[in-house]
């Protein structure tokens, strides 16, 4: 698996030319979930580090940004970018040279004042909506000791509140948890007070996950009308 870098360079469904970078060496995040697609074990913690990587990424962004200038850049880590230390400089950069920043986030975070500061930076900032039990929680983001679901969803919240750029909301529906009527109950709950711009529904259909948390075709249909109604 690849570090620090440029994962990939796409044309957007709006015809936007967006460079899609991550801006972490190894797998560092807030939990460690049963279905992480990141195979390797990492580090979970909610601390911040400095990567001897970032200040070469950075030189050559600098680069690629002057000479072959993405309309987004777009920052999907492979765990919780807010935990390289370097982040604001990578958006600062970008934005200096007018190039708008998307932030992949699974939302945690966003109350801590020195990374909401951060997202604050960004013209789109993107968090998730998973399980919806504080047991389900527990037992399937395996989030650090002390962090309980209605504080994950206060925390967004709270950024969205002060947050003028666009928020975006990930909701991934996994079969046997999350699809019940209480749980979609309480997802439109969640959206409804998150006042995102966009949702985007999705579910497993990779060949590892799919057939254990994967729901069906027929299935999101159905959920996803009840969802965004």
């Amino acid at each position: 698996m690849g570090g620090i870098g440029v994962k990939k360079n796409f044309i957007d469904e709006q015809g936007k030319r967006v460079m899609e970078i991550d801006v972490l060496p190894s797998k560092h995040c807030t939990f460690e979930c049963v279905f992480c697609p990141i195979r390797q074990k990492g580090k979970k913690t909610d601390k911040a580090h400095f990567f001897d990587e970032t200040k070469e990424f950075i030189l050559f962004l600098e680069k690629e940004l002057e000479y072959n200038p993405p309309d987004v850049l777009f920052i999907n880590s492979k765990g919780e970018a807010f935990l390289n230390a370097q982040l604001g400089e990578i958006i600062k950069l970008a934005k200096s040279r007018g190039v708008e920043v998307s932030l992949y986030t699974n939302g945690y975070l966003l109350d801590y004042p020195d990374f909401a500061e951060v997202a604050a930076m960004c013209d789109e900032v993107a968090g998730e909506i998973k399980t919806t039990k504080e047991e389900d929680f527990k037992k399937f983001q395996r989030p650090l000791d002390g962090y309980t679901l209605k504080q994950y969803w206060a925390n967004m919240m709270a950024f969205r509140s002060q947050y003028s750029g666009k928020f975006v909301v990930y909701v991934t529906l996994i079969k046997n948890l999350n699809v019940d009527q209480e749980s979609i109950s309480q997802i439109r709950n969640i959206i409804k007070k998150l006042e995102p711009h966009k949702v985007i529904v999705e579910t497993f259909k990779d060949e590892r996950f799919g057939k254990v948390f994967g729901v069906s075709e027929e299935e999101m249909g159905k959920l996803c009308e009840l969802i965004l109604e």
